[in-house]
């Protein structure tokens, strides 16, 4: 055990890897101090010095009724002719100069209370030359091994220093910013571009069939262009859509306990016209034995088509390109992997820890002869996460090929057993429950649900009417945010100052999903957020939680 739980162990032969003030510490006299012997020490004061002793920050110990004095490396630039001899000597001398109401700090932490001095401004020799530093100095009571506070622990934090990393941070947020409104900007103009491509040809086979005399061949090859381009608008057009609803989480999974051999040669299947098209070679290696996944069947297709097109597209002809799935089983249960690599373009390395999000497409040629929004692996990512899975890239560079991982929780149930989405399995207690929502409709069949789950359920249409009315056995309220009378926040701080109802679960049920409103919801009171159209399931497993 280090110093000073075990006083008697001998100095380490290389002292120049302990502190300065350790060794200090390890020669002083303590039994002529307050602390009296170190083997005597209680435990919480032998705690208190090891945890001064570690820290890089300026830290005082002031201990017991004569607040005998201890500290660190750090504070040394700033206890420097304070004192003649500081270590063990009555705290309170070196720093009343600097701490004039010291006797009151002092007071109040001995109660038990943590205070916060005026702050100090103080020269400090830095490598050499005087800097004025200030600093923030934090008292935290210690307790001593009785329960009683004992002692107090100074923290001294520079603000130039706290301001520093501050602006740090504030850069990197800010350039963070701008790298995605960047990628949101060239995503935008990609997506002009890629809708204006087939609308150039339909102009074109439209002005052609009003030409007075077309053949029946001309007539049928203009009919085909439209049909083409117009499913490719489709296609683009439902890739957007798609993506928007998995990121904002209004996908509801239909999970089964699935074989995860099973899920990869249905995505082989789709998407191996594409891969014959562009002439490459396809391997494919799956374990012998079931691999057992919950989740979505038609969404984790939809994942490993994604990455398989994906390698197709960025592959040149007659490439080649891999499906693998393999099993890792450990205590905990362990996680299967699907994973696709090609010996295609590769992935730059400024690019790869990016490859995933949204907005995020590598650079293409001039003739964007690839095609597509690049939204694909977004898409990936978010279905994966749902399923509490992985996702990762790997490429040596370009023109190295890459590998794209999806691992996924192995399930501890057989295959083909149905999995209730949000739903617990238990079931759920009758609640009471009041629902306020100036869309009757909406309210109405929602209490439907909700009484078909065996609560009892009261519907409101504004404030007020939920104010004066509401029952006072209330377990649950359902508040929409945008009420005409006064806004879900308002409501809600009124109904918890309520006695009624202050020990009541809220839950927001609202069309505003973004992460401002959440935490406008989450200050307001709310314990949940639900964003509509509610996903039953959620809402179902929320009651079930109620005590």
């Amino acid at each position: 055990m280090p110093w000073p739980f075990d006083p008697a162990a001998p100095v380490p032969a290389l002292a120049r890897s302990v502190s300065h003030m350790e060794l200090q510490m390890r020669s002083h006299p303590w039994e002529s101090t307050g602390a009296g012997p170190v083997a005597q020490w209680p435990l919480a004061l032998k705690l208190a010095v090891r945890a001064l002793l570690d820290s890089p920050l300026p830290m005082v110990l002031a201990w017991g009724a004569e607040c005998t004095q201890f500290f660190n490396d750090a504070c040394l630039p700033l206890i420097k002719d304070r004192h003649p001899h500081p270590l063990g000597s009555d705290a309170r001398d070196s720093w009343r100069a600097l701490v004039p109401d010291i006797d009151r700090i002092a007071a109040r932490v001995k109660h038990g209370e943590p205070a916060e001095g005026a702050g100090m401004v103080l020269d400090i020799d830095r490598a050499g030359y005087i800097e004025t530093c200030r600093f923030n100095d934090i008292y935290s009571p210690v307790y001593g091994d009785t329960g009683m506070p004992q002692g107090a622990l100074v923290t001294f934090v520079d603000t130039a220093q706290e301001r520093e990393q501050i602006l740090s941070s504030e850069r990197a947020a800010r350039a963070e910013a701008e790298r995605h409104n960047k990628m949101k900007d060239e995503f935008l103009a990609m997506l002009a571009h890629e809708l204006r491509n087939p609308l150039a040809p339909i102009t074109s086979a439209a002005q052609l069939l009003r030409l007075p005399e077309v053949s029946e061949g001309l007539r049928l090859k203009a009919s085909n262009i439209i049909s083409r381009q117009v499913r490719h608008m489709t296609e683009l057009v439902d890739d957007l859509l798609d993506v928007s609803r998995v990121t904002r989480g209004l996908v509801k999974l239909e999970n089964e306990i699935l074989d995860l051999n099973k899920v990869a040669i249905a995505a082989v299947e789709q998407a191996r016209p594409h891969i014959e098209e562009r002439g490459h070679t396809l391997s494919v290696d799956l374990p012998p034995q079931a691999v057992p996944v919950e989740g979505d069947r038609t969404r984790l297709i939809q994942v490993l088509v994604n990455l398989l097109n994906n390698s197709a597209k960025y592959t040149p002809p007659g490439g080649r390109i891999g499906l693998t799935v393999t099993v890792a089983a450990d205590a905990t249960g362990g996680a299967a992997t699907a994973a696709v690599r090609d010996n295609g373009s590769g992935i730059d390395a400024g690019l790869l820890p990016h490859v995933f999000d949204l907005f995020t497409q590598a650079d293409r040629t001039p003739d964007r002869s690839q095609g597509g929004l690049g939204i694909g692996l977004a898409l990936v990512k978010s279905i994966v996460r749902m399923h509490n899975g992985q996702v990762a890239a790997y490429s040596d560079g370009p023109q190295q090929g890459t590998t794209m991982t999806v691992t996924l929780p192995l399930a501890d149930a057989e295959v083909g057993q149905v999995i209730r989405s949000g739903e617990g399995s238990s079931e759920t207690r009758p609640l009471n429950v009041t629902i306020v929502d100036d869309n009757l409709d909406a309210g109405q069949s929602l209490a439907v649900l909700l009484r078909a789950h065996g609560h009892v359920v009261q519907v409101h249409e504004d404030a007020v009417s939920t104010l004066d009315g509401a029952d006072a056995a209330t377990q649950v309220f359902i508040l929409d945010i945008g009420l005409p009378d006064m806004t879900g926040y308002e409501l809600a701080r009124r109904l918890r100052r309520k006695p009624a109802h202050e020990k009541a679960v809220f839950v927001a049920l609202t069309g505003y999903g973004q992460q401002r409103d959440r935490e406008l919801s989450q200050q307001a009171g709310f314990d949940y957020h639900l964003v509509k159209p509610v996903e039953i399931g959620k809402l179902t497993q929320i009651l079930g939680s109620v005590l």
